[in-house]
């Protein structure tokens, strides 16, 4: 079922359908904006401009890598070349994941070891990070957010009906955008 149908069957909105899929376009927008894209991802690390990025033993990568997802690495040396001889794809016995996907190290025993990394390295590889089956609920929970703040009102009693709500839609979408982040694996006390 689309998310446009699902959205008006879970919302009970009067809205038009072109107003609701605005509405859903500018929150899968908001999403992709703070949490990156749903899939594989190409990123580029390192400075070949910078002397000392020669020396990085390991990479931070951010959002973190899906272990269980394919992962593609390139070393491009030197990186400001632009020839294809100057490219390198990496073995998994070259580098090793550490730190929940946040932390590359380059490993001096594989097939193309070194002990550092090149001047510039190309990374495809998934994202941790919610499903598109998780994204398509929260984009669900916060539109119902949306669409029953009414400008500050609390409760509303009419008869043998009454409504309480939070009163705070932008904590009430923190929390469930909140939910699709990765944890980090950090615990402060």
């Amino acid at each position: 079922m689309p998310l446009l149908d699902r959205v008006k069957e879970r919302c009970g909105s009067e809205l038009s359908d072109a107003e609701l899929q605005a509405m859903i376009d500018a929150i899968v927008a908001e999403l992709d904006a703070r949490l990156g894209p749903v899939g594989p991802v190409t990123i580029e690390l390192g400075d070949p401009d910078d002397p000392h990025s020669r020396f990085n033993r390991t990479l931070r990568v951010l959002p973190p890598i899906d272990a269980t997802a394919e992962l593609t690495i390139v070393e491009l040396d030197p990186g400001n070349s632009g020839g294809a001889a100057a490219e390198l794809e990496l073995a998994p016995g070259d580098y090793r994941l550490l730190h929940g996907g946040r932390t590359l190290q380059r490993l001096t025993g594989g097939p193309n070891g070194r002990g550092y990394w090149a001047p510039l390295v190309r990374l495809t590889y998934t994202p941790q990070g919610a499903s598109q089956a998780q994204r398509d609920e929260a984009v669900i929970k916060l539109m119902m957010v949306d669409l029953s703040y009414r400008g500050g009102l609390k409760s509303e009693r009419a008869g043998d009906y009454s409504i309480t709500l939070s009163g705070d839609p932008v904590a009430d979408r923190e929390s469930i955008i909140a939910g699709l982040i990765p944890a980090s694996g950090f615990l402060l006390a």
